[in-house]
């Protein structure tokens, strides 16, 4: 056989074999040691900045915090940098949570491609008038949800495994997260079933099993890894999405639906602490946030709330500074604590 020709041939063979292996080989990924930090039920206080967030400006007393996971869009946090944010000054342990949106797709994280602008995929719908540079996108829609967690990496398929072989796409953004060494995921925008397009009509079920399949494989990953959504509360009144999550955050509980300040109807209020309530008396954690600056309303919100057991914590909308601590639920007066310095480590009560 001519040199060229035989060349040609054991081209083509060692193609074959490797399109062969490709084909039948399980697309794996390797699980993590245990998560090692405190029990999330054993939180206190919490505190929510996604912009800015700096491990020595975050209050001693704050036993959980929730950050984003990039810097500025693309730019990440490293191992070292979760590390600092889960040490206290005294060496011990607190919970740090990434922000995660699942409902809506954000031209600022790793996953996003420029094209995108000119040539959408099927799965990105219009952008949020609310949120510049947020989309609206359709969750159920496979290509989308690997782009956050792969849920059924043994069906991929010859062409998903070529891709994965020679690495031609981002690592998903939840893998991401776990290796970076967070304790958890804080899921937003699972409320977007109420806004889904097309009219789907699956949509809520559609949500219940993403938030399955992202519990599932981040437990899988790294066992002990927590799952806390916000909002869409709702959605606690199936079963399995409740066994699937480990605690469950709500924004504008009490006040804020129709602008900061302003405080709730009583039949929305009511409605939210029907399903916030079963979760706490099943025994997992309620996170709340209200945007209020008053201090008055403060102390109202925390004295009503930390009754139930809740979890609360006060933030600017912008979610750019750093946490302070609520003023105890005993503060009957404003006056007892006009400053606003969480230095005193008074944390909230829950239980």
């Amino acid at each position: 056989m001519p040199a060229l020709a035989s060349h040609i041939f054991l081209t083509v063979l060692v193609a074959l074999t490797t399109m062969l292996a490709v084909a039948v080989a399980p697309v794996t990924t390797v699980p993590l040691s245990p998560r090692d930090g405190p029990p999330l039920t054993a939180a206190k206080s919490w505190g929510y900045q996604l912009q800015n967030a700096r491990a020595r400006a975050i209050p001693q007393a704050i036993d959980v915090m929730v950050v984003d996971y990039a810097r500025d869009g693309l730019r990440t946090l490293r191992a070292s940098d979760v590390e600092a944010l889960k040490t206290r000054a005294d060496g011990s342990r607190r919970i740090v949570l990434a922000y995660m949106s699942i409902g809506e797709a954000e031209n600022y994280r790793t996953y996003w491609r420029t094209s995108w602008s000119y040539w959408p995929p099927s799965w990105l719908g219009p952008e949020n008038p609310s949120w510049k540079g947020n989309y609206a996108v359709r969750y159920w829609d496979r290509e989308w949800q690997r782009l956050i967690v792969d849920p059924e990496p043994a069906k991929a398929t010859f062409l998903e495994k070529l891709v994965v072989l020679f690495d031609l796409r981002a690592k998903p953004y939840l893998d991401r997260i776990i290796e970076a060494g967070f304790d958890g995921v804080y899921l937003d925008r699972v409320d977007a079933y109420d806004t889904a397009l097309d009219g789907r009509r699956s949509a809520r079920a559609d949500m219940v099993r993403f938030v399955g399949d992202i519990s599932r494989h981040a437990k899988m990953r790294r066992p002990g890894f927590l799952i806390v959504p916000q909002n869409g509360e709702e959605l606690l009144g199936d079963a399995g999405y409740r066994r699937s999550i480990d605690g469950v955050a709500k924004e504008d509980l009490l006040y804020g639906m129709a602008g900061d300040g302003v405080a709730n109807s009583e039949t929305d209020i009511k409605a939210s602490l029907s399903y916030l309530d079963r979760v706490g008396s099943e025994g997992r954690p309620v996170f709340v946030v209200e945007y209020l600056s008053d201090r008055a309303q403060q102390i109202t919100a925390l004295n009503q709330l930390a009754t139930r057991g809740y979890r609360v914590t006060f933030a600017r909308r912008a979610l750019n500074e750093p946490p302070e601590l609520p003023v105890p639920a005993a503060a009957k007066n404003p006056s007892s604590n006009t400053s606003g310095d969480a230095a005193g480590g008074q944390s909230s009560p829950s239980n």
